[in-house]
């Protein structure tokens, strides 16, 4: 029988974008995304996508996060962060990238404690549209978008 996190995990790969989709998006309508980079903050600072806000956090929130004992908005620090999401809650689509291949996830028999995970989820349980771009995050540069 399918555990909660492996069910988590489906739905998130069902709605995977293309990094070609993203572009399409970033190219036609930007303002529409919120591309939010939930690696670390010194791999967002190495790299990232362009118009791409970093969510990171320290293990012991995550994992508060993810049990529900706290809600998303007072996890985030970054004002930029904090300001999108609080203009696009349930208006636009929220696109979250991390560092591993969402396929090799599933693999890699990650906990429901992964960033892009509980992200995607808090965001999908607060009524919000999300997709999850496939591929890794660090193979995106600047200049990629």
């Amino acid at each position: 029988m399918p555990s909660e996190d492996d069910s988590e995990r489906a739905t998130i790969m069902e709605s995977c974008v293309s990094k070609e989709w993203l572009f399409r998006e970033l190219r036609s309508d930007p303002s529409r995304l919120v591309i939010i980079d939930c690696r670390s903050s010194n791999e967002y600072g190495e790299s990232h996508i362009r118009h791409a806000v970093n969510f990171s956090i320290p293990s012991i929130i995550l994992r508060r996060l993810a049990a529900g004992k706290i809600d998303l908005m007072s996890t985030i620090k970054s004002r930029e962060l904090k300001a999108k999401i609080t203009n696009a809650y349930r208006e636009n689509v929220f696109v979250v990238y991390g560092d591993l291949n969402v396929t090799e996830q599933q693999s890699a028999n990650l906990t429901a404690s992964d960033t892009l995970l509980v992200v995607a989820k808090r965001l999908t349980q607060d009524g919000c549209q999300v997709v999850c771009l496939e591929g890794k995050g660090r193979l995106f540069s600047a200049s990629d978008t």
